[in-house]
């Protein structure tokens, strides 16, 4: 399995297809198999050099236990990271969830490295900092995964999609994801003249059930930013319906790949 390395952290990551570099970041506990398990690869494949990323924390890559460790700053150089090991200079960047707070904090930070931000089911304005003690799903995941996953799937039979896929979930680092939990609840936000200076051209997409208003709210302030809301699409179907998801970002990086050709 390849791996980058940043400062000691190993990053695994996958190639598929030829085209373009397309890095896709996968959301809290997810690993980059959900992308092709929902569809993404075998869509985009033909088209794009599709960089799948374990992050820091998840999948294959190592899974620190100190909650300073899972900070936006790191976040984004191992992204980095990975592109400096396949000597990439620039990339467009598509993340998913906390996949997409990484994409902002990219476009803020690293804005040289991108062609273009794909962002989904993600908005900066998280309200923090915020209680961690008593967050539910730190309760939940002191217990352990199966804790957090009867949380998440209470009153929901198809709530995963797989066996395979449950049992990904299960097999992941409990410590790790408390402490890039907790970073993800105490770290400042983002303020808004930050966010109004992530200029590369961004796709924001979101479903209408999840939090379209904070989703548009961000796009007012991004100078280059184009919204698509996905009628009756929750959280969680925002990424598993590929088949929705997939239209709507072709046509933004037909008009990025265009822009660059000219």
């Amino acid at each position: 399995m390849p791996y980058a390395n940043n400062h000691g952290i190993r990053l695994h990551y996958h190639i598929e297809g030829d085209g373009p570099p397309l890095l896709l970041h996968p959301g809290f506990s997810g690993s980059l198999v959900e992308w092709i398990d929902f569809g993404y690869v075998s869509a985009l494949q033909n088209h794009y050099r599709l960089i799948l990323l374990d992050p820091r924390g998840q999948g294959h890559s190592d899974k620190p236990h100190d909650s300073d460790a899972y900070m936006r700053r790191h976040q984004v150089d191992d992204v980095l990271a990975v592109l400096d090991a396949l000597g990439l200079d620039r990339v467009q960047f598509w993340g998913y969830s906390m996949g997409g707070w990484v994409g902002f904090a990219l476009g803020i930070l690293a804005p040289d490295r991108l062609d273009g931000l794909i962002i989904g089911g993600a908005h900066p304005f998280l309200g923090n900092p915020r209680p961690v003690d008593n967050d539910p799903w730190i309760v939940a995941l002191r217990q352990g995964m199966a804790s957090l996953g009867a949380l998440w799937d209470d009153g929901r039979a198809d709530f995963w999609l797989s066996p395979e896929e449950h049992a990904r979930f299960l097999a992941n680092d409990p410590e790790a994801l408390v402490a890039l939990l907790t970073t993800k609840l105490t770290e400042p936000d983002l303020a808004d003249a930050e966010v109004a200076r992530i200029t590369v051209p961004t796709l924001l997409y979101v479903g209408t059930q999840d939090n379209p208003d904070l989703v548009q709210r961000a796009a007012r302030l991004m100078p280059t930013a184009a919204v698509v809301t996905m009628d009756g699409l929750d959280h969680g179907e925002g990424y598993v319906r590929s088949d929705l998801v997939v239209p709507a970002v072709r046509s933004f990086l037909k008009r990025a790949d265009a822009g660059s050709a000219g």
